[in-house]
């Protein structure tokens, strides 16, 4: 015999566990489903690169340098320690995982053991934006 858990004690675990985490059940809820579609979706192709180019301009340029090299303007006003990963190298975005780009966009940099300096997006970007960027981010690698 299996045993069916009612959906009320995993809404209650899921609580528990974000809790312990930090968390607040909203934006993990988010975080889950921005992650959930990555895994389903499969690699960051089934985003958009050109609206991701479009959301990284108002969003990341500014930091992230216009042609995303990790060289922005806004780093100097911000006496920034650590320079963003240049995007443009192809081993070093090799080496970025869809899965840590996407929790380093909902989560930001401090969530992520990063430069506290990166804000996280998970309540200004939907899913969607979330995987038109990492399609943008890939597209530039060289």
């Amino acid at each position: 015999m299996i045993a069916i858990r009612s959906d009320s004690r995993i809404r209650a675990k899921r609580r528990l566990w974000c809790k312990g985490a930090g968390w607040s059940a909203k934006p993990a809820a988010i975080v889950a489903a921005v992650l959930f579609t990555t895994v389903v979706a499969g690699r960051a192709d089934a985003g958009d690169a050109q609206s991701g180019a479009q959301i990284f301009k108002a969003n990341c340029a500014r930091c992230h340098g216009a042609s995303a090299k990790g060289d922005g303007p806004d780093l100097v006003k911000l006496q920034a320690a650590v320079m963003p990963d240049d995007w443009t190298d192809g081993e070093t975005n090799r080496g970025l995982s869809d899965e840590f780009i996407v929790s380093m966009i909902s989560k930001g940099g401090k969530a992520n053991g990063k430069s506290p300096i990166m804000p996280a997006f998970v309540d200004k970007l939907s899913g969607e934006q979330i995987q038109d960027l990492i399609a943008f981010i890939r597209s530039v690698a060289k």
